[in-house]
């Protein structure tokens, strides 16, 4: 009681998750305002304002809040003001834990909007039940809210997140900013011709000083598939988000030599392998890794061995793969498969039909749907209803494989970039290039190469 006069310090707690704020849009603004309002008009001092913006009153690893139970803990307030319980939590589980921390060190907590009572157990009893029907709209609040995303993201209506580089808003839709849109092109131009992401972005920052661009930043623009126009939310891909400013080919491509790129370096080996990454065992498909020997610059080696076989002893073979071999043999085989490979792409372009049975599938899947609604009905016999649903779903499973099929034997090559290859002197040219040219020339038009014992070789090209 000696404190009695003592000015009471308060704590104004606001909160509002992700979801809320983009359908409520100023909550939080309005939550601080009206617990200002009611201390001042009540005389009391306001200790702090604790503002948890877009976390949800089911996570207690909220910072605000865990800030605001740490000056609990070292007794800095006397109460804390909250415009609803659900600010503070909205389950019973939670909202215990919380109280917990409160009464060890007797402060309480005051809802503006709402009258509570904890200290009858009537009250005790309301503020279960309020907190029970709060977790009870939560959950179906969320799900509403996730329903109205789902819709607006099928309409390809832009609802929030932070714009990339060379997109921007209008009238809620993604459009390409025309002012950056050129970014984009050179940093995948770069990409292609260097195939560092390194000296993508030097390069780029070299251009575009103004943007103040960084390693993360450019990373971030070769990996972003909304610039082929595809999004990719919770719901899936959506596809014709937007317009695109890279085409799949393009971006594919850079994402299988950003993936292939991402093994790190021999200390020792400045230059790096030829082939890394792109060359697998024959026997069991594993990709070879480098070994690198040096006693000085002139006896330098680079070799490929199956780690399956040197970690694990799971693969039977051990041979210690020559560099330069590999690439003596490369060079011989290089022709021979190039041309197979175009001929037999010509081959299958000329003679591909594309059919799509997107109509069928969706004919069975409402087949499915109506089915299941008579039997719930119950105007159907569940003898009836297992034969029809198994000649149905049998159905359907043939033509998602006839689908696939079709889909995955669609022509997609670069067949000019490949014959070019056949028409220039290649092979005296790549003698003059250095390490870090050959390797970009490979990686540019060979997806792998299968290599066994005896190193026979086979080429996958793009």
């Amino acid at each position: 009681m000696e404190n009695a006069n003592k000015t009471e310090e308060v704590a104004l707690y606001v909160r509002v998750s992700t979801e809320e704020q983009a359908v409520n849009g100023d909550s939080l603004r309005t939550q601080r305002e009206e617990l200002t309002k009611y201390a001042l008009a009540n005389h009391l001092h306001i200790y702090g304002i604790y503002e948890d913006d877009g976390f949800s009153a089911t996570n207690l690893k909220r910072p605000a809040l865990q800030r605001l139970l740490k000056d609990v803990e070292q007794n800095k307030i006397n109460r804390i003001l909250i415009t609803k319980l659900d600010r503070l939590s909205r389950g019973v589980r939670n909202y215990y834990k919380i109280l917990d921390t409160l009464d060890e060190h007797q402060v309480y907590w005051q809802t503006v909007f709402e009258k509570y009572d904890s200290s009858t157990a009537n009250g005790r009893l309301h503020i279960n039940i309020m907190l029970s029907v709060a977790e009870n709209e939560s959950a179906q609040t969320s799900e509403r809210i996730r329903s109205v995303f789902k819709t607006k993201t099928e309409n390809k209506e832009l609802i929030s997140g932070k714009i990339p580089i060379g997109l921007k808003r209008k009238d809620k839709k993604l459009v390409i900013d025309e002012d950056k849109k050129q970014v984009i092109l050179d940093a995948f131009q770069f990409y292609k011709e260097t195939t560092s992401a390194y000296q993508t972005f030097q390069k780029l920052d070299l251009k575009y000083p103004e943007l103040q661009l960084n390693y993360m930043r450019t990373y971030r623009i070769l990996t972003n598939k909304l610039y082929t126009g595809i999004k990719e939310t919770k719901y899936g891909s959506i596809e014709d988000f937007c317009s695109s400013i890279i085409d799949k080919v393009t971006f594919e491509n850079t994402q299988r030599l950003l993936k292939k790129n991402a093994r790190k370096k021999d200390a020792n080996n400045s230059d790096g392998y030829i082939f890394q990454g792109l060359l697998k065992c024959a026997e069991c498909g594993y990709t070879l890794g480098g070994k690198f020997y040096s006693k000085n610059i002139e006896s330098s080696r680079y070799y490929y061995i199956c780690k399956r076989h040197h970690l694990a002893l799971k693969c039977s073979c051990k041979t210690n793969f020559n560099e330069q071999k590999i690439e003596q043999i490369l060079l011989n085989e290089f022709n021979i498969q190039l041309k197979k490979h175009i001929s037999d792409f010509e081959y299958k372009q000329k003679n591909y039909k594309k059919m799509n049975f997107s109509k069928e599938i969706s004919s069975l899947e409402n087949k499915l749907n109506k089915l299941k609604d008579l039997y719930i009905r119950d105007l159907i016999r569940i003898e009836d209803y297992e034969k029809d649903y198994k000649e149905y779903v049998t159905q359907l499973e043939t033509l998602y494989a006839e689908q696939e099929k079709i889909d995955t034997n669609i022509p997609n090559s670069n067949l000019d970039n490949l014959k070019s290859f056949l028409s220039n002197d290649f092979i005296s040219k790549y003698r003059l290039l250095s390490r870090i040219e050959k390797r970009r020339i490979w990686l540019s038009i060979i997806d792998y190469i299968t290599l066994d014992k005896d190193y026979n070789m086979k080429i996958f090209f793009i």
